[in-house]
């Protein structure tokens, strides 16, 4: 895998890793997050790891290189929602 690629796994778990709470302590502002949706172009990068299994890398787009066409990238979507478990988390 290119060394700017992170397995496709780990950048879900980056982007959906958030707390569920914004504040500020000095203007006294709270909000809940219950849901989000979040869109982006990303490039991947299919390779067989050293046990031989399929693996799926990962990247923003990072090479920027003029084009009388634009690059076509591949897009990811994710559609996220809070849901408590039966012990109330």
């Amino acid at each position: 895998m290119d060394e700017a690629f992170i397995p496709l796994s780990k950048m879900i778990e980056g982007v959906t890793d958030i707390n569920g709470e914004i504040y500020t302590d000095d203007q006294s502002i709270h909000s809940y997050i219950y849901a989000f949706d979040v869109s982006t172009p990303i490039e991947l990068d299919v390779f067989k790891d050293e046990n031989g299994k399929l693996q799926i890398g990962s990247v923003p787009p990072i090479y920027r290189v003029p084009t009388t066409f634009r690059p076509l990238y591949h897009s990811i979507s994710l559609n996220l929602e809070k849901i408590k478990k039966p012990d109330g988390n």
